[in-house]
């Protein structure tokens, strides 16, 4: 029912800002988040979000669905909109304000018109308007009615009421009456009006996690919740310290220069991204003592993070920013946050920046190599989370390096 719809889409658009970032929202970032509560059902109605329950009879958190997985690289504006646009009341009533236009031009000699927009714009919305177009032309066609008795006829529309007044000026940019928001609906909603392709692996997502003394990294800040460091259900692009409730997921009791760095290093490695920079690090250091190919990862002499190589056998194979997206479907996960499919310089730098401050990563003269306390403990505390796991991960990885070598792609 449209009365029971939120009537302010400004609340949606924070909404879809959060979501676009990190795909997910938890019960309690939804408490911080005003508005967020009431579009949450109606996202869920319309296929947009899942709710995820962890034995209570209330969700934990709601992630975005496969088929809208997409929105992760989108920002919150888009994000309400492709949300809203599947919302089926305001669904229905923008497909007959296309109706209603394309009779009008239909009436007004505009066939060719008519054509272009239901082959081009429209393909994907026919079988809806033909829907409606069955529901009003029972008594004959509606090409043939006077215009004048027109609008008796789409009266009976939903949303005829004005009751998403607030909704176009918001997502259309317009309000006024049906009849006049034809072309408004044509070029906002229509090239979003299809459910994108869903996507088929686990999404991954990258963004700037602020685990270095560069970005504010304090073991105060990170042990307090904030949606970097929330534990997400749907998509993997944080450093789970706190759960969707905002409880710490560590000893809360203990001291955190004792607890925390160490859960750090074992959170951040569950991270895709962070996940095939560490397992190319094990590599290298396994490969003097495995039959793998020797890897490296090379810092530039300019010093520039961001432009690390990747070298097997000492030939290059490409900077890591370039390579990462497909570390990351070797895990099998779709990799979010890339820009041209190659992670952008801030994303890299910040990265790490993170592997190092968190010593898991040293610099080693022109070397990227792993720290020493961190690669005794992969013979350690870490062997059966980390390192022994990791085998058939870093053996795929070093393959698929080494196929680009072959095939040419190394200096």
């Amino acid at each position: 029912m449209t009365s029971s719809l939120p009537s302010k889409p400004q609340a949606a658009i924070e909404l879809g800002g959060h979501l676009a970032t990190w795909g997910e929202i938890s019960r309690g970032e939804v408490a911080a988040l005003r508005g967020a509560t009431e579009w949450l059902s109606v996202f869920v109605e319309a296929g947009v979000l899942e709710e995820v329950y962890d034995g209570g009879a209330e969700p934990a958190c709601w992630h975005l669905t496969p088929r809208f997985a997409c929105l992760l690289d989108s920002d919150g504006q888009h994000t309400a909109r492709r949300a809203c646009f599947a919302v089926p009341a305001y669904r229905r009533y923008l497909v007959g304000i296309l109706v209603e236009g394309l009779v009008g031009a239909a009436q007004a000699s505009m066939g060719a018109q008519v054509e272009e927009w239901t082959g081009d714009l429209l393909a994907g919305l026919l079988t809806e308007l033909n829907a409606v177009l069955d529901e009003l032309e029972v008594a004959g066609r509606l090409v043939d009615v006077p215009k004048a008795d027109l609008s008796t006829r789409f009266a009976s529309l939903p949303g005829r009421d004005g009751s998403f007044s607030r909704w176009d000026q918001v997502l259309l940019g317009t309000s006024g009456r049906p009849d006049a928001l034809f072309d408004f609906v044509l070029r906002r909603f229509a090239p979003l009006a299809n459910a994108p392709d869903p996507v088929d692996d686990p999404p991954a997502v990258l963004r700037p996690l602020p685990l270095n003394r560069d970005e504010g990294f304090g073991l105060g800040a990170a042990s307090l919740p904030a949606p970097w460091n929330t534990r997400r259900r749907g998509v993997m692009g944080t450093v789970p310290l706190v759960d969707e409730h905002g409880r710490r997921l560590f000893d809360e009791d203990a001291a955190l220069t004792l607890v925390l760095p160490e859960f750090l290093r074992d959170a951040i490695v569950e991270h895709p991204f962070y996940a095939a920079v560490v397992h190319l690090a094990i590599c290298a250091w396994r490969s003097p003592a495995s039959t793998m190919p020797a890897v490296e990862l090379l810092v530039p002499g300019s010093g520039a993070l961001h432009d690390v190589s990747v070298l097997v056998e000492s030939r290059g194979v490409g900077r890591l920013a370039d390579l990462l997206g497909d570390l990351v479907r070797a895990q099998g996960f779709a990799p979010f946050g890339l820009v041209d499919g190659r992670v952008p310089d801030d994303l890299m730098g910040n990265l790490l920046r993170n592997l190092l401050e968190l010593r898991i990563l040293r610099r080693h003269d022109e070397l990227l190599v792993l720290d020493d306390d961190f690669q005794s403990s992969l013979m350690a505390a870490r062997l059966r989370t980390v390192f022994r796991p990791g085998k058939d991960l870093q053996k795929r990885m070093v393959e698929e390096l080494a196929l680009r070598v072959s095939a040419g792609g190394g200096a």
